[in-house]
């Protein structure tokens, strides 16, 4: 098959290798779509203890089953399908406490395990079994909806744990396509939806919609608005959906008493430490909270959004690029002169 192989760090080559095997009871997927993600850009300039070189990274995808070794059940041959990266051990200690994202012994595609990347991506069976497979019913959806379903997961996760709920004010920071899904997870909530973004030009050709206040502000200023729209109390929840340490100093400020503040965009390699006036969170009674990655379920209520069209992403998958031209995505990906990136195998 053909892969988009990260040999070493800024070295990523397009190339044949054999078709990937996989144990009984697994299934080998054709991958149709797999998107760009922060963290794959992170991966391809700094690396990471997770992932051994060379190896195939990308884990936002839409796929069909190409083979299974044995059976499967509930799929067949020719299902079109989405795939949730992490496969938890099950025995850990964070396993063991409910807490299955923060295994220590797992697999996660584009990490320990080959990604999406290539032709063709294959899925164990301990990942068949621990339900990482969502088949798509609907066949209106396209392949870019169904890759965009793993970010609107993560997404969807982060809310839940935040308590999203109607009629409350909420701010995201930060109007890239995680931002923006952000915004559109908070409105189908029911949140008065306020985006905080700095360059507006990326929002050109983006449906604001769900938007109900979009702020352009500095890096460095704390806009007023979100005071002057809350009667001077602030916003209930505040996202920071960007790597800026500056904007997770400034969420801190910009939520009432008793708000709840989520750091939802990493940071990356080197990044410098934040300095905050503690006595925020203690006197104001604010919850600060940080989430990353997405279970099955997060998925499947994921795919259900867009499936119901209660949360739009077709919008959001701005650029396509073939597998050959996977170097051209990245740089486009980084460039955040548009939305989110798809590469095509």
């Amino acid at each position: 098959m053909k892969a988009a192989l990260l040999e070493q760090i800024h070295k990523l080559t397009v190339k044949q290798i054999p078709d990937p095997q996989t144990d009984v009871g697994g299934m080998t997927v054709r991958i149709k779509v797999c998107a760009v993600c922060n963290s794959d850009l992170r991966i391809y300039h700094y690396g990471h203890n997770r992932v051994q070189l060379p190896q195939i990274i990308g884990h936002e995808v839409s796929a069909i089953i190409e083979h299974i070794n044995g059976t499967a059940d509930g799929f067949a041959i020719g299902d079109r399908v989405q795939i949730t990266p992490k496969i938890p051990c099950g025995k850990c200690y964070y396993c063991k406490r409910g807490q299955p994202l923060s295994c220590t012994q797992g697999l996660s595609f584009g990490y320990q395990l080959p990604g999406g990347f290539a032709e063709l991506m294959a899925v164990p069976k301990a990942g068949i079994d621990f339900g990482v497979v969502s088949k798509i019913e609907d066949e209106t959806l396209t392949d870019n909806e169904v890759a965009m379903a793993e970010p609107l997961a993560c997404c969807v996760r982060a809310q839940q744990l935040l308590s999203v709920k109607s009629g409350e004010t909420v701010v995201v920071i930060g109007g890239g396509p995680i931002g923006m899904l952000h915004c559109r997870v908070a409105k189908a909530s029911g949140a008065f939806v306020i985006l905080i973004e700095h360059d507006q030009r990326r929002l050109a050709d983006v449906d604001l919609s769900a938007v109900d206040v979009n702020i352009e502000a500095p890096d460095s200023d704390l806009p007023p608005q979100v005071m002057e729209l809350t009667q001077g109390e602030g916003a209930d929840v505040a996202i920071v959906a960007c790597s800026s340490t500056r904007a997770q100093v400034q969420a801190l400020g910009l939520v009432n008493k008793g708000g709840r503040v989520n750091f939802f965009g990493g940071l990356g390699v080197g990044h410098p430490e934040i300095t905050i006036d503690s006595d925020i969170i203690h006197y104001r009674e604010l919850t600060v909270t940080g989430t990353h990655g997405s279970l099955p379920q997060d998925n499947r209520e994921a795919l259900e959004l867009i499936t119901n069209r209660e949360v739009k992403v077709s919008d959001l998958m701005s650029h396509s690029y073939s597998l050959d031209a996977i170097g051209e995505a990245f740089a486009f990906a980084e460039s955040k002169q548009g939305m989110h990136v798809a590469v095509t195998p």
